[in-house]
């Protein structure tokens, strides 16, 4: 009787699992991912960032890869894919970069345009996952305006659902963290009509 071969793809296998790792500001940084496909066919692994920024102090090694870092910064921050080159399968992790003087990463974007019925973010990462109650907040302390709805995300920041020209304004995001009040930075949005 014949067996017909079968061939298996699964997703590289990140160490350290999880959906994230929490390094120190100026700590190191090591990620490695293997293959488990049983394709028989030599896989190459490659690591990447979600926003396609070069890696520094990539290695790979056929069924492995690994990514290390002797001085991680904050603008180390973010998510990290590994790649399966010939199946691209793909497992990802994200890395904070835990800074204890800044809650929050600072951007060079403090000015935000939008369209009038586009989702508007406002990307204040944290920098510790440790943050609760991710919100948002006028720069004048003023209550936000009638209707705005809006969520927290840890990793991409506070997202402002279908933006009106009464959206328009100075925003800061909010958390708590060990008990304490974390501001980020302000940040201006202007919507502009959807035509």
């Amino acid at each position: 009787m014949f067996l017909p071969s079968v061939l298996v793809w699964s997703k590289p296998v990140i160490f350290p699992s999880g959906p994230h790792v929490v390094v120190p500001n100026k700590g190191k940084l090591e990620l490695h991912c293997h293959d488990n496909t049983t394709s028989g066919a030599p896989s190459m692994l490659r690591w990447q960032r979600e926003k396609t920024r070069r890696l520094e102090g990539e290695v790979g090694e056929g069924g492995s890869a690994s990514l290390r870092m002797s001085v991680v910064r904050i603008y180390h921050m973010g998510r990290y894919v590994c790649i399966n080159n010939s199946t691209l399968e793909h497992s990802s992790i994200y890395v904070y970069v835990k800074d204890p003087q800044n809650a929050f990463q600072h951007t060079m974007l403090d000015s935000i345009l939008v369209r009038a019925g586009e989702d508007c973010i406002i990307p204040c990462l944290v920098t510790d996952p440790e943050v609760t109650n991710l919100a948002l907040e006028t720069c004048d302390g003023k209550p936000l305006p009638s209707g705005m709805v809006y969520s927290g995300n840890l990793q991409r920041g506070v997202i402002i659902r279908n933006a009106t020209k009464e959206y328009e304004g100075c925003y800061r995001c909010v958390g708590q963290l060990s008990g304490d009040k974390v501001l980020s930075r302000s940040y201006s949005v202007d919507v502009r009509s959807g035509e």
